[in-house]
Parts: structure tokens; C-alpha cells; sequence
């Protein structure tokens, strides 16, 4: 079972207004109290990163020109407004029940994260753009999308599908300002620079007595320890935004999708600057056994 077969069994449990999350952060409302909660500011990098869809391998050589294609043309919107704020620490083993009282303030920046499908075909057009994980960030996704229209109307990128003898090849964009993605182990390509504020929030938690993830059924012959992490957003009103939904690491499929179903039904208390609810990103591990 791919990602996008379990986020799209995700989304019909439940409905989510991307636009009104986008807006949580920049309402007027909110506006004053994140400003005075600016305690400094931080150097990000953009970065991009591209891989093959069919898990083969794409060159150096081709990855470095059909990124710079894409570069030349990416102009991120202006004003650049950040709504999603960067994960707190990794949750432990033991998810208890927590409430907002004493929460420990933390220094927090936010974040650009987004992935993208799109075909390069042999004559060079690029087609079937699709937005996998939307960044939350008001006109981003489109603009990601006009720079690889606007890359096509170069010859180069046609150079890459000839050059492997296909008449199409299927590739995922990543852009990301948080930390170097170690896990795709191939080289990104800076997409552009600036500073972000640094701001001063309690992180989203877990709250009330959320629901335990359930062995699969198809694992039980194995009986094998099962084991899931999971990044999402949590917007602003404290439910798991699916959309978002990434599986950084899964024993199988199977385990990846009961712990998703669960984290689906989820609720937390949303990250908060002062009396401002703001989305943020979360990552949750979830752990199956069938021993006592």
C-alpha cells in the first residue's frame, strides 16, 4: 500500500479546510500577539531535493539540470507568509494524558515543507504536477507549480528522459527548510535563502485518552514488533491535518496504516502563542506487540 493510497483512506474519515488553516496564523487577530512573541530570528535555506518516483537511480548530472531548471524559474510568493511552525521533540513510548497548564515555553522558527509529483515526458513537456504534502503556506504549492511549467519551456529537461531511453519519467520534488533530509541520501539544491523569526510557543501535545493503534490482522502470523513514525500538522483547532500526513518509518505497510488510522483520531492541544492557537508540525511514534 503506497503513502498517498493510506492518506487518501485518511481523508474520508475526515474533512479538512486547508485555507482556513493557511489563515490561522495571519489573522489580524493573531498578528499583534506573534510579533510580541518574536524573540529573535534564524538563517534558513530552501532546499530542494529530486528522486525518481520508480525508485531508480536519477545521475548527479541530471539531477543538478533539471534542478537549476527548476530554480532559475522559482519565485516564492510576496509576501512570503509562514503559518506552520516547526515540531517540538519526538514523543516518548508512554503518551499520557497532558493538559495545557505549565506548559514550558520554547523557542520555535516556522516552516516551508512540501512534496510534489510532476512527469517530464520526451519532448520535454512537464505534466501531472500534483501537490503530495501542501505546505500550508498561502500561494507556495502554486508558484512550486508555475516554475516547473516555466522550466519545460527549456530544451534541457527534455535531455534527461532521452538520455534513459523512456518516453516519460515520474520524479518527486521535495522543498524543505528544516534540516537536510538524511534519509533520501541524495544532494538538494538551494532554493533560496532568508531569516525567519524565531518564536517563543507551547508545542502541540496529545490530550484526553486518545485511542490505542490496532495490530493489523494480516501481521498476526508473523507476530512480529511493529514499529511507525509519523510527521503531520496540527492546525489550529487541535486535530491532525491528513493532508500533511508523511510515514518517516514503518515496519510495513500494514503497521503504517493502523497508526495512521489512529493518529487520525487523535486530539491535541494545538500549539499557542499567548491566546493565539497556531498549526505546527508534530512528529508521533507508535509501537505494536502482540507480547504482554
Amino acid at each position: 500500500m503506497s503513502v498517498r493510497s493510506i492518506v487518501f483512506a485518511l481523508s474520508l474519515l475526515r474533512t479538512v479546510s486547508l485555507p482556513a488553516q493557511a489563515r490561522v496564523a495571519s489573522s489580524s487577530l493573531c498578528d499583534s500577539v506573534l510579533r510580541a512573541a518574536h524573540v529573535d530570528s534564524a538563517e534558513v535555506t530552501a532546499r530542494a531535493y529530486l528522486l525518481r518516483r520508480d525508485g531508480g537511480t536519477l545521475t548527479s548530472r541530471a539531477r543538478n539540470l533539471l534542478l537549476e531548471a527548476f530554480s532559475s524559474q522559482f519565485r516564492p510568493p510576496r509576501p512570503l507568509q509562514l503559518p506552520v511552525f516547526s515540531s517540538g521533540p519526538v514523543r516518548t513510548r508512554m503518551l499520557e494524558r497532558e493538559v495545557l497548564a505549565g506548559d514550558s515555553l520554547s523557542k520555535r522558527e516556522p516552516l516551508v515543507y512540501g512534496v510534489y509529483d510532476f512527469t517530464i515526458r520526451r519532448d520535454g513537456a512537464i505534466t501531472g504536477i500534483v501537490t503530495s504534502i501542501p505546505t500550508l503556506a498561502p500561494g507556495f504549492d502554486e508558484q512550486v507549480a508555475k516554475a516547473l511549467i516555466a522550466a519545460a519551456e527549456d530544451s534541457l529537461p527534455a535531455l534527461v528522459p532521452r538520455a534513459l531511453g523512456v518516453d516519460s519519467l515520474r520524479l518527486e520534488l521535495r522543498v524543505t527548510t528544516g534540516p537536510e533530509d538524511t534519509r533520501l541520501r541524495v544532494a538538494p539544491d538551494t532554493l533560496f535563502m532568508a531569516k525567519f523569526p524565531l518564536v517563543r510557543m507551547a508545542d502541540a501535545k496529545p490530550t484526553g485518552i486518545n485511542p490505542l493503534a490496532e495490530y493489523p490482522p494480516d501481521e498476526r502470523d508473523e507476530g512480529r514488533d511493529g514499529e511507525v513514525l509519523l510527521r503531520v500538522v496540527i492546525d489550529a483547532s487541535g486535530e491532525p491535518s491528513i493532508p500533511t500526513l508523511e510515514i518517516l518509518h514503518a515496519t510495513s505497510p500494514s503497521f503504517a496504516l493502523s497508526a495512521a488510522r489512529a493518529l487520525a483520531r487523535y486530539h491535541f492541544a494545538p500549539a499557542h502563542v499567548g491566546s493565539c492557537a497556531v498549526p505546527q508540525v508534530t512528529v508521533m511514534p507508535f509501537w505494536f506487540s502482540l507480547r504482554p
